[in-house]
């Protein structure tokens, strides 16, 4: 079954609200134009460079609480930067996404985070994650979306998203005891696939990672089991994130630590 929405017409309308739905993901081939993406790289290493210039050699650790309120290393050499969508040169109603994330949270979501995501050469795959926690023991539709946005090309070799399909279902640890939520938001590596059915007589959720042309778009729900793939090319993988919310829903676990790393004592 095909994952990529190709007509203009279809792009953010409702072939792609209702793949996102049942899939708990959709690739958007091209969706963004040349000129958007190519600010968004630019903005995106000038911000990476004046971040290592004021980290110097400290160190950083895994995991949001371990790492700055400017840089977070989500897994070894897997760098997430917040940027502001003014920084990105984006408004909501202007983005190119935004009928779709419209159409799924309403016309009053909030955009909670954004950022690029760089993820150097030789950096391995993620542990598989969700990013936030269903809220109720029944399923309910979603109330958090991420937008993944390719500032280059990302061949199979650069380490793409990879998600697993259909188990935004699947993800609730209200409803199974046998998942931890800690767990599956923060990388443990016994989180998998199969563990979600293990014991169901369910079938295995099917995984899914596509090379990405510039400008393509991986929209998913925030309860999606997915990883970033190895970096096994020579480059460094630049993806901009832009992640929406329902309004009223506020947790967050992207970035936890209150130090700068303008401060230079810490």
């Amino acid at each position: 079954m095909s994952h990529v929405v190709i007509s203009d017409e279809a792009k953010v309308g409702s072939a792609a609200t209702d793949r996102l739905v049942s899939d708990g993901f959709v690739l958007l081939d091209r969706l963004c134009d040349t000129d958007l993406v190519e600010s968004m790289l630019d903005v995106s290493r000038c911000r990476a460079r004046v971040l290592r210039e004021a980290l110097g050699e400290r160190h950083i650790g895994i995991g949001s609480a371990a790492g700055y309120v400017e840089i977070v290393q989500r897994s070894p050499g897997r760098w997430d930067v917040p940027i502001s969508l003014q920084l990105f040169g984006l408004e909501n109603e202007q983005a190119p996404w935004w009928p779709l994330v419209a159409a799924v949270l309403g016309e009053d979501a909030e955009n909670s985070f954004s950022g690029v995501v760089s993820s150097d050469p030789g950096s391995p795959a993620q542990c598989w994650h969700t990013d936030s926690p269903h809220l109720y023991p029944k399923h309910h539709e979603a109330h958090a979306l991420n937008v993944l946005v390719a500032l280059h090309d990302v061949p199979m070799e650069m380490g793409p998203t990879e998600c697993a399909r259909g188990s935004h279902f699947l993800t609730n640890h209200l409803r199974n005891p046998a998942l931890v939520l800690e767990e599956l938001i923060y990388q443990h590596p016994g989180t998998s696939p199969e563990l979600l059915v293990s014991g169901t007589g369910l079938p295995v959720p099917e995984s899914f990672a596509s090379a990405l042309a510039a400008g393509s778009c991986l929209v998913f729900d925030d309860r999606i089991l997915h990883r970033g793939l190895a970096n096994q090319s020579s480059s460094i993988r630049h993806v901009a994130y832009i992640s929406y919310r329902r309004r009223g829903y506020s947790a967050n676990t992207h970035f936890e630590s209150q130090r700068s790393v303008f401060d230079t004592d810490k």
